[in-house]
């Protein structure tokens, strides 16, 4: 009788940590080489979102801190800037092509796409405008914290956020479910 108390709590405690990683997403971070390696790495949000609130190094802060400062007077300009964007039909926002290399800036859903195509390596980035608009809004505040940025992962599930392709056949996509 005693085991199976123990089974129902333990089952019970799994069952729990799977409903917790279930309601807040999992990041997952698939690694191809070109030798045909793989690796994937699934981490759940929450996790990463505690692991962040260790980080960046006082340094690195620091860093972040001058360039947001160098910025700010800029940025009320920008979060407006990307309230119209998000707004507005699917479209091409910009397009730069200089010899080989090409950069394309598309409004694509509830994301802001970035695609950037040169010999070396093909990438596409897609950040959410709510996780855009939350980073403005911190850093207008003066501090932009990367836990929160996680956080904000949670409402953008079943999104690729990088996709990069390597001439040499490596491939790295990083994808929140």
């Amino acid at each position: 009788m005693r085991w199976r108390r123990v089974g129902a709590v333990l089952g019970s405690v799994a069952a729990a940590l799977g409903a917790v990683v279930a309601v807040t997403g999992v990041m997952v971070v698939d690694v191809t080489k070109a030798d045909g390696t793989r690796v994937v790495l699934p981490v759940p949000l929450l996790l990463a979102q505690a692991a962040a609130r260790f980080g960046p190094t006082r340094t690195a802060a620091a860093e972040v801190d001058r360039q947001i400062a160098r910025v700010r007077q800029y940025l009320p300009v920008a979060e407006e800037v990307l309230a119209a964007v998000a707004e507005t039909p699917d479209c091409e926002l910009a397009s730069v092509d200089q010899g080989d290399e090409h950069v394309r800036v598309y409004k694509v859903g509830p994301s802001l796409q970035i695609r950037v195509d040169n010999p070396r390596e093909n990438t596409e980035l897609n950040v959410p405008f709510d996780l855009a608009r939350r980073a403005l809004q911190q850093a207008r505040q003066g501090r932009v914290s990367p836990a929160a940025m996680l956080a904000m992962l949670r409402h953008s599930r079943l999104t690729q956020l990088v996709d990069v392709y390597k001439s040499g056949g490596d491939h790295v996509k990083i994808k929140i479910w």
